[in-house]
């Protein structure tokens, strides 16, 4: 795997929890896997939302179909 350098910005607290919590040599790998971890995490939730869109669009249909009366009865005449 190659390693490229990197220079980033945290707010000053985040910076000093990482320094009290993480030991000095283990920060590049903490740091690493935790945005993999986000970044996996958010590719996920987008596969899993239009997984679930779809799941349910049956349902999404019968309640707007249920609900389409009523939005008539609503508008002006």
């Amino acid at each position: 795997m190659q390693i490229q350098r990197i220079n980033i910005t945290l707010p000053s607290d985040l910076a000093r929890n990482l320094r009290r919590t993480i030991p000095a040599r283990s920060r590049s790998k903490f740091i690493a896997e935790a945005l993999e971890d986000k970044l996996n995490r958010k590719k996920n939730l987008k596969k899993d939302l239009i997984a679930s869109l779809k799941a349910n669009r049956k349902l999404y249909e019968q309640v707007q179909n249920d609900w389409a009366p009523i939005e008539v009865e609503a508008w002006p005449e």
